[in-house]
């Protein structure tokens, strides 16, 4: 593992955060730079309606990703069909799966974008694995 502070946490982020429609483009925060800047990598689900076994693939991916050592979380968009997570059947392929599911933070569409950053911020500052699991799998 590289001394990539990425290498350690993950967060599950729609389509929507990725790649904003026109409608709500200006109005999000800008959630990937928040993202980057907390050391997190980007795991992206696909657009609401479109999953089919994709989010099969996903579950696995995050099921090895907590199973090892990672920070998982997930970003949904308040305002967006199912907050853009897939949240339903996602949790129930973690759980299929033996894995809780990660914690959730929320952004708003159409609140102030800068408060919701320093929100997003807070959160993904505040959450980390239980110091005796860092140790064990970060060394």
């Amino acid at each position: 593992m590289s001394e990539d502070v990425r290498g350690w946490r993950m967060a599950l982020v729609p389509d929507t955060l990725i790649n904003p429609p026109d409608r709500v483009h200006a109005a999000l925060p800008d959630v990937l730079g928040v993202l980057g800047a907390s050391g997190y990598g980007v795991l992206q689900l696909p657009p609401v309606g479109k999953h089919g076994l994709l989010l099969a693939v996903i579950a696995d991916q995050v099921a090895e990703y907590a199973r090892h050592g990672y920070a998982v979380v997930a970003i949904g968009v308040r305002g967006e069909s199912g907050d853009g997570l897939h949240w339903r059947r996602l949790t129930s392929l973690l759980r299929h799966r033996g894995v809780a599911p990660p914690p959730r933070q929320f952004v708003r569409v159409g609140s102030d974008p800068a408060a919701e950053a320093r929100q997003l911020a807070a959160f993904l500052s505040g959450y980390d694995l239980p110091v005796e699991e860092q140790r064990r799998w970060r060394g």
